[in-house]
């Protein structure tokens, strides 16, 4: 009866995410805030008609960490290389100066300054599929804001996995030496895991199949991309790590390999069904009363990030000398949180 309980719930989420999701698009908005809103309206907040059962997360962290893989298998290196270094520079600078701001606040009004250090990274990230759908959608993506905002999603798609390290280490409590240690432990294990990927997609899957049985079977890649997704997340909760940095790091490395192409169209459909997931699930965190009872705050909150986010992004832009209306109009196009943010 459990199992079917949590079919039922998972089947009214995507029922209620199609169906806000068609509205939010029909009102030329994205659909990603129609699976949010279905979420808080379906979920215990709101009309309680999806219980935010245990079945129900598990399905949820399993849908992040394989939406985290099908975003890393569109993370290519090659992209990377030919990206500015002015850039790549602001980027980094973005996130560096986002974390330093929210500590320094914290540290000014005395607040735990572990809780800063998350908040920061959240808000350090933007949404690499919101923003790379609507610059695809207005034919911008080789506009030179255009080029400017990938350049920053790139980089923060890189911290993240540095990022999600230092929150485990971080979340344990432990004193400096012990969190030292602790971080090193970790990253020893994430070069590992890479070293057994980088292993296994460019050396034993080519020789032991060969490319053209993978190009002539278009069942073998998605099994093999399906068994890549969950062994990575499975491999990385068994190391102590973050399973959504686990499927990352295994679609990234997937990303570079002789069949990438070919894994990344099949997967598509079933990237759409997780990311639908994804949000609907975050949603369910939302509680509508809440934000009603608060509009005012929430709304000053809201702006205000847009605001700081969108200043950031085009100071550490401008930093390394980058155009300045190419680098205010990327300010304005990552001045949000995105899916690694909820992650985090």
């Amino acid at each position: 009866m459990e199992t079917w309980s949590a079919l039922s719930d998972l089947l009214l989420l995507l029922a209620g995410a199609f169906v806000l999701g068609a509205l939010a698009e029909r009102l030329r908005q994205s659909a990603i805030l129609g699976y949010l809103l279905a979420g808080m309206l379906l979920g215990p907040h709101g009309f309680g008609v999806v219980a935010q059962s245990e079945n129900v997360a598990l399905l949820a962290e399993l849908g992040v960490a394989l939406l985290l893989f099908s975003i890393g298998l569109e993370f290519a290196w090659s992209r990377l290389r030919r990206t500015g270094g002015a850039a790549l520079a602001g980027g980094a600078a973005q996130v560096t100066l986002t974390i330093l701001v929210v500590l320094v606040g914290a540290a000014i009004f005395g607040r735990d300054l572990r809780i800063a250090f998350v908040l920061g990274a959240a808000l350090a990230l933007s949404s690499t599929a919101y923003v790379l759908r609507i610059l695809a959608n207005r034919a911008q993506l080789d506009s030179n804001f255009g080029r400017l905002s990938i350049s920053v999603l790139l980089v923060q798609d890189l911290a993240v996995v540095p990022l999600l390290l230092v929150v485990s280490v971080l979340r344990s409590g432990s004193g400096p030496a012990e969190a030292l240690l602790a971080f090193a432990k970790l990253a020893g294990f994430a070069i590992l895991m890479v070293a057994g990927f980088l292993l296994l997609f460019h050396v034993l899957v080519p020789r032991l199949l060969g490319t053209q049985v993978l190009q002539r079977n278009r069942e073998l890649p998605l099994l093999l991309a399906v068994t890549s997704g969950l062994g990575s997340a499975v491999i990385a909760h068994a190391l102590g790590l973050s399973p959504a940095i686990g499927a990352f790091l295994a679609g990234m490395l997937l990303a570079e390999s002789p069949f990438a192409t070919q894994v990344r169209s099949d997967v598509s459909a079933l990237r759409t069904l997780l990311m639908t997931l994804f949000f609907g699930s975050i949603g369910m965190f939302g509680d509508p009363r809440a934000i009603v009872e608060h509009a005012g705050p929430v709304i000053l909150l809201v702006a205000g990030v847009v605001v700081a986010k969108a200043g950031l992004v085009f100071f550490a832009l401008r930093l390394f000398r980058n155009p300045v209306r190419a680098s205010l109009t990327a300010g304005f196009c990552l001045a949000q949180i995105g899916e690694f943010s909820f992650v985090i």
